[in-house]
C-alpha cells in the first residue's frame, strides 16, 4: 500500500514581519464616573488619604444610637463643582470591630448643592453588622439605602459631609482610614 502521509500540513513560510495582536479595545467594565475621595480624620472628605490608620467609632450610645451619628466620624467637603451623572453615590469603608460582638456601622451622605446651608438630599445606608474576628472587613453601597430625601443636580459651590458611626454595640469599631472611600456621581 505505500506510505502513510503526514496529517500535518506544512505550515509554509513564516511571516517575518506579522502583524501586532489588535487592541481589544477599553475595559468593558470601567470604574464608575465621579469624584472619590477618602474619608479623612481630620473632618475632611479629600482626594487624598489622611495621615490617620485607623479611626476610632466610640460603641452606640442609648436609644438615639440609630439615627445620631454623635459618637463617629464626621467627614466634610466644600466649594465642590461638578455636573451630576445620573449615577448613585458609591462607598466602600474599611471597618475593624476586634473581637465585639454585636456592632453594627452606618452611614450617611448628605449633599448642600450650592452650599447655602440647606441639604438638599440626605442618602442613609442600612447598618453593616460586623463580625466578632479582628480583620477588616468591607461595608459597601450594596448594602442599600434605608432611606433617601430629596433629590441630586449639579454642584456649584456645594458641600457634601459623610457621617459613619455605630448603631448597635457595646465595642467600639475602627475606621480604615488609607482605604476608605466615597465616589460621589459627579464629574468636573
Amino acid at each position: 500500500p505505500g506510505p502513510t502521509p503526514d496529517p500535518t500540513p506544512d505550515p509554509g513560510p513564516t511571516d517575518p514581519d506579522p502583524e501586532p495582536t489588535p487592541d481589544p479595545g477599553p475595559d468593558p467594565t470601567p470604574d464608575p464616573a465621579g469624584m472619590r475621595l477618602f474619608v479623612g480624620g481630620n473632618g475632611q472628605l479629600a482626594g487624598q488619604p489622611g495621615l490617620a490608620d485607623r479611626l476610632r467609632l466610640a460603641p452606640a450610645e442609648g436609644a438615639d444610637a440609630v439615627g445620631t451619628p454623635s459618637t463617629g466620624v464626621v467627614a466634610q467637603a466644600t466649594d465642590l463643582t461638578g455636573t451630576s451623572t445620573g449615577g448613585s453615590t458609591q462607598f466602600s469603608l474599611g471597618l475593624d470591630a476586634g473581637t465585639s460582638v454585636g456592632n453594627g456601622t452606618r452611614v450617611r451622605v448628605s449633599y448642600d448643592l450650592t452650599g447655602n446651608g440647606t441639604w438638599d438630599r440626605v442618602e442613609t445606608y442600612h447598618y453593616f453588622a460586623t463580625d466578632p474576628e479582628p480583620g477588616w472587613e468591607q461595608y459597601t453601597h450594596d448594602q442599600g439605602l434605608q432611606g433617601v430625601e430629596g433629590g441630586l443636580g449639579d454642584l456649584r459651590g456645594g458641600t457634601v459631609r459623610v457621617e459613619v458611626w455605630n448603631v448597635i454595640g457595646t465595642g467600639a469599631t475602627d475606621l480604615d482610614a488609607h482605604r476608605s472611600t466615597v465616589t460621589l456621581p459627579f464629574t468636573g
